[in-house]
């Protein structure tokens, strides 16, 4: 039995076990069963529940792992249970969670329902949360940790491990920051290495200064990027002067990356990253119409472009059954192209100073499919209509559209990264309808100059 299918299985075994359990209204066993399975997993089967068995579930378990629970679960759970759980119940449970995670907590909910929760929490905490949330959407800054361990280059190690030993915090150390009076970033030390040097060692002479940051103004994403590229583990957040406000651990930048993953999912197929279930039909229906207006205005100057032909049209027929693989092969080839472009500049790996190389790589990949799809559509076209002059129509077309499409997939995406709009709206329903207009374009003038109508 594979691993994939023994996770499936303890999944529906768990939902089994605690249905049967709240049936019974065996609160005492609930809570003992609850206490043998990993907070994690419950998060992942919390969704499955009506709410008021979510509410029976949540309020069975110990603070510390409702904590973990509330901020791994879905975001639709999450609001459910904000707005049904009792606030000293609340209250315990946020005082388990680190405060960038209750930031994520806070953030969820309606505006007019944030003071409620902050008021649940310490003053000093609330304040964090709400410094947090005064940082853009999308910024480093909204998921950093402010809390970390600092001392100053001057101090030895013992006075070091003395100040950690004072300090308490919510999430593992990794590193203890090294600043200066200013409380600007100098370096780091690993915890390791604290507890390995003599005594007396200062820490001005262990420090590492070559270190990586990410100003908190700067997007989410090039965060997870320089943490993937350095394989850091935790990354300092800085302010505009250099001087350090928080830190990143790899947990959240996990969470980055899944959001950013989705976030251009949604793009590429025309919707939004937000549509999780909680918002409402009209709320989806507004973000959504935009890009069936685009395509439906697309699709309309399609029907213009073949309006414009239609005495070649009328006099071969034939050529109306091809126009619809012209449209699909040209938009499926352009959205091939332009998901590698988009892939790679999410992943950093796009180096924009040999971007032509990148172009000419991809040309000489649509000249071979062009030329692929244009033999094999010539000799489907000869087989079916027994008219050779339509089936070289048809190929040539369908050749040139390839490679066309393949040039507007790459391009388009740079294009947008280089005048700061997200690649990934370039791709799906907008570099599709594009597709769609210059391939019958290119298809009827073909077939009109072949033909001389």
């Amino acid at each position: 039995m594979t691993e994939n299918r023994k996770n499936i299985e303890t999944f529906e075994q768990r939902i089994d076990q605690i249905e049967k359990l709240i049936k019974g209204s065996q609160a005492s066993e609930i809570r003992d069963f609850l206490r043998k399975v990993d907070p994690e997993d419950i998060a992942e089967i919390l969704g499955e529940f009506s709410l008021e068995n979510k509410l029976l579930i949540f309020n069975a378990l110990e603070p510390d792992n409702a904590a973990v629970v509330l901020d791994d679960t879905d975001s639709r759970t999450r609001l459910q249970l904000l707005q049904k759980i009792d606030s000293n119940r609340l209250a315990q449970v946020l005082d388990e969670m680190p405060v960038d995670e209750v930031a994520d907590v806070v953030e969820d909910v309606p505006e007019n329902e944030r003071e409620d929760i902050l008021d649940l929490i310490e003053k000093e905490d609330a304040e964090e949360v709400e410094e947090i949330l005064s940082y853009p959407e999308d910024s480093a800054a909204r998921v950093m940790n402010p809390e970390f361990i600092s001392v100053t280059e001057s101090e030895d190690v013992e006075h070091a491990i003395e100040h950690i030993r004072g300090f308490e915090v919510d999430e593992e150390i990794f590193y203890v920051y090294v600043v200066n009076s200013a409380k600007r970033l100098k370096g780091i030390v690993s915890i390791g290495r604290l507890l390995t040097v003599p005594k007396g060692t200062l820490i001005k002479d262990i420090f590492d200064s070559e270190i990586h940051s990410v100003v908190a103004d700067e997007d989410q994403e090039k965060a997870a990027m320089i943490m993937k590229k350095y394989d850091l583990v935790s990354l300092p957040v800085v302010n505009e002067d250099g001087g350090l406000i928080g830190r990143i651990t790899v947990d959240d930048i996990i969470d980055v990356m899944d959001e950013e993953r989705g976030e251009d999912i949604s793009r590429m197929t025309g919707t939004i990253e937000e549509e999780q279930g909680t918002e409402t039909a009209y709320k989806a229906a507004k973000n959504r119409f935009p890009w069936l207006v685009t395509c439906m205005l697309g699709s309309i100057v399609t029907g213009l472009v073949i309006r414009m032909y239609q005495i070649t049209l009328t006099e071969t027929i034939a050529l109306v059954s091809f126009i619809p693989v012209i449209t699909a092969t040209g938009g499926n080839s352009g959205v091939q192209a332009s998901t590698v472009v988009v892939r790679e500049i999410a992943l950093g790996s796009m180096n924009f100073s040999r971007i032509w190389d990148e172009v000419w790589r991809q040309f000489k990949v649509a000249l071979s499919l062009g030329a692929i799809c244009g033999i094999i559509l010539t000799g489907l076209t000869n087989f079916w209509i027994k008219n050779s002059l339509i089936g070289v129509i048809v190929g040539i077309s369908i050749f040139l559209v390839v490679v066309w499409s393949n040039f507007v997939g790459v391009v388009t995406p740079v294009i947008f990264r280089k005048i700061k709009i997200d690649p990934a709206i370039a791709s799906g329903p907008l570099i599709t309808t594009l597709n769609d207009v210059i391939g019958v374009l290119i298809y009827l003038n073909i077939a009109t100059l072949m033909l001389g109508k």
